[in-house]
Parts: C-alpha cells; structure tokens; sequence
C-alpha cells in the first residue's frame, strides 16, 4: 500500500487536540518551520501526536506545504509554523502510541518538561509510512487519496544501526556526535543558534580502520537515506555520470535526511593537476557545484562523508568551507578496541571457541598486546583463518592458534604510512589531525 511517500508527525496535548481537528491545521514552533517547510509536501501522510493521552491521531494528508501563521490566531498564536491538513475518512485513533512508534522504527525521545516520549524527528520516509498505516484500524481507499500528490520515490536505503555498532573509536564517535548529529536531535535549541544542519565531513587514515562503518553509523543515529557514490559512478557514455551524479543531488533534496557516503575518495575528488582521463576532467566541477547547491540548504539535513586512505591526493578545493571542510583522522585501533575486537569476532563463534570471552583477562589481553599496530581489518582476518585452521583440524579456536597466527601476520599498515598522515594532518592544523 504505497499512498505516501513520506509521512510527518506532529504533537498536540488535550487542550490543542481539539483545534487541529476543528480547523484541520497542525501547528508547531517557529523555529522548525526552516527545518521542516522543504521536506513536507503537498500529499503527505499526516498523524497527531497527543503525548498526554499516549495517543496517535490519524490519517490525514498535507493540503499545503508548512508555513508561518497560515492562521494566524490558532492555538492563541503558540504555534506560528503551520500545515493545513485534511482529513481521510473518519478520524482513527491508536492507544499505547509512543511503543507503537518505537516498534516500527520512528526514534523516539524523552521530554522531562512534557513528561512523555515525544518522535525525536518531525517527517518520516515511505517505509516507515506505510508500517503506520497498517496499524489503523481502517484503511483508506485510492478515491480518499484523489487530488493529492507525492514526490517521486527515493531510491536508497535507510540504515538501521548507529554508533553502538561501532567498536572503539570513541574520539571519533564523539566528534561527529556533537558535530553531525546532535544539531538534528535538538533541532529547536539548533534553530535558535543558527547552526547549519548538513555539512561535510573527511574521514582519513589507514585502510581497515572503520571509515564506512563510522558514516553508516552516523546514518543510522538519525535515521536517515544511506546514499552512497562509488568511483564506478564515472563508467558509462560520455555524459551519463554527470547526469548521474546531478540526479542523485537532486533526490536528496526530496529525502527527509541523507548521509551521501564517497568511499574511495580520492578517486573522484582527485586533485585536477594529476588528472589524466577527461571524464575526471568532467566530473570534478560537476561535483563542486553540487557540493556548493548543497551548503546553501543551510537548514537542510544532508552530511556528505568522504573517506579516504590517501588524502593527500583529494584536491585541496574539496576541503574548503561549505565542502568537506572537516577532516576526522580515523586511526589504528587501541589496546581495549583491540581486545572489544577480539571478543567481537570470536563470539560469532563462541560454540568452537576455547576462550573465555566474558573475561578480558583471560589471554586475551595478552593477544591484544600482540596485535598492536594492526587494523581491525587485520584482526578480523587473523580470526577468520584461526576458525578454518580449527574447522580443518576439527577442533577450537584456541588462544595458540590465534598466537601462532599473530607471528606471521604482516601488518597491512606500515609505521612509514602513519607518519605521513600525522605530517599531513599537521599540514591542515585540524583539531583531530593524529
């Protein structure tokens, strides 16, 4: 049942409840009105939320994109950023609301002064729309939905899983917590500091360490599309990649929030002095004037995360303001990410494992001082040929095995290429250069 593309949520207590339904109009603060009027459409699917009564309110369709003061006396003038609404068939309602929500996906949060749990974001994608509306007792028919438009569907996917997938990397965590996310989940307090919403932001540093991890994390905190631009976006006609390209900017614009992820960097943001192949010629500008489109949407909730292994060969244009003008250094695990690490790949296997994994003290400490210098990619790798040499011999994986292993492991990271990232981080005089 694909009537929405997108459905929106807004609060009402029992003393507003009754307008909204009277005047077929929700209303919210002025502040959220930048962080809203893009995103909702006309067609939208609307729902209250009454967090007194623990109550969702439905189904009804936007009539008109979110403005200021459409009527300028409702709720007493409260709440100036206003949708008109209408309603389709009878008004239904939903009990134990905020579970519900939870269940099918939309992030919920706390709010002390309310004292209820409150949708943590205001607009929502089709999916999350459509396991809403299966809740309702009744569903709508096609004819209730006549005259009332939707934009084009987004082709990408939402991430499920945040920063508690993520092992280790708490410096970097936290950076792009209070940098990237935490301005999308006080998106009032967000408004009235006049932060920007999107940004850019460089992920650098050795291969296997958690670049891409790091930017489906933070897709998953906030809930939003996971888009991601690979190097094999330039292969096609001549013509076709900068059509590509400009297509996939344009979509995000009709997402609620977007993480654009460019692994492999600096094969598409290479610097222009060594380009050899016109299609590069070709698409470095294009994605230049994209990347400028999108730092003036000020309050629009689009991160671009560009990771690379060799920064040194991004062009220098990339990394001013309004670009990706954050470079984050995403380094080699420590001791306790090492030994996390280990628990972490040894317990897909607990069954066959002769370690005791709820104690760190037992070998696997030890094993971790051993792995010093190695990336979690290594570490896994390591873990993986420990389980085939125990399925060969029919037995566990024993600390031994692991042990010998370490011994002949090359590390895929030499000390000479951590050096040149610490001179290149200090070339930038960034906060988190290594």
């Amino acid at each position: 049942m694909e009537y929405f593309e997108r459905c929106f949520i807004m609060l009402c207590n029992s003393r507003t409840e009754a307008e909204c339904l009277r005047l077929n109009l929700f209303g919210t603060t002025e502040p959220m009105l930048q962080s809203i009027k893009d995103d909702i459409k006309i067609g939208d699917m609307g729902l209250l939320f009454n967090y007194y009564k623990d109550e969702l309110i439905g189904i009804f369709a936007a009539t008109t994109q979110p403005d200021h003061n459409l009527n300028p006396d409702a709720w007493g003038g409260g709440f100036p950023t206003q949708v008109r609404v209408k309603p389709l068939g009878e008004i239904q309602r939903i009990k134990s609301a905020a579970s519900i929500l939870e269940k099918v996906g939309v992030k919920m949060k706390w709010r002390p002064n309310l004292k209820a749990k409150i949708p943590q974001f205001v607009v929502y994608d089709q999916e999350i729309a459509k396991k809403i509306l299966a809740h309702f007792p009744k569903q709508i028919s096609v004819k209730e939905k006549d005259g009332l438009h939707a934009e084009p569907k987004a082709t990408v996917e939402p991430v499920d899983e945040g920063f508690e997938g993520v092992i280790g990397l708490d410096e970097v965590k936290d950076f792009t917590k209070k940098r990237m996310v935490a301005p999308l989940v006080d998106l009032e307090a967000t408004q009235e500091y006049y932060l920007r919403l999107g940004g850019g932001l460089l992920l650098y540093g050795p291969p296997g360490t958690g670049k891409t991890l790091i930017a489906q994390a933070t897709a998953g905190e906030i809930d939003a599309q996971f888009v991601e631009l690979s190097p094999s976006i330039i292969r096609g006609f001549p013509g076709d990649p900068e059509k590509k390209i400009e297509e996939t900017f344009q979509n995000l614009l009709k997402t609620p929030r977007s993480v654009v992820f460019l692994d492999e960097a600096e094969a598409l943001l290479a610097t222009r002095d060594k380009q050899t192949s016109t299609v590069m010629q070709r698409i470095t500008p294009v994605l230049m004037a994209q990347f400028s489109k999108l730092s003036r949407h000020r309050f629009k909730p689009i991160l671009i995360i560009a990771a690379t292994n060799m920064p040194w060969e991004i062009d220098s244009a990339f990394l001013r303001p309004g670009r990706l003008d954050e470079p984050l250094y995403v380094g080699l695990p420590n001791l306790n990410d090492r030994i996390d690490l280990l628990i972490h790949f040894l317990k897909k296997r607990e069954t066959r494992v002769a370690l005791n994994l709820s104690k760190k003290e037992d070998g696997l400490d030890d094993l971790a001082r051993d792995l010093e210098g190695y990336s979690g990619a290594d570490i896994e790798q390591i873990i993986d040929e420990a389980a085939h040499n125990a399925f060969n011999q029919k037995g566990s994986i024993t600390y031994q095995i692991i042990k010998e292993l370490i011994k002949g492991w090359q590390k895929s990271v030499s000390p000479q290429q951590i050096k040149e990232y610490k001179e290149w981080g200090k070339k930038k005089r960034k906060r988190f250069a290594p």
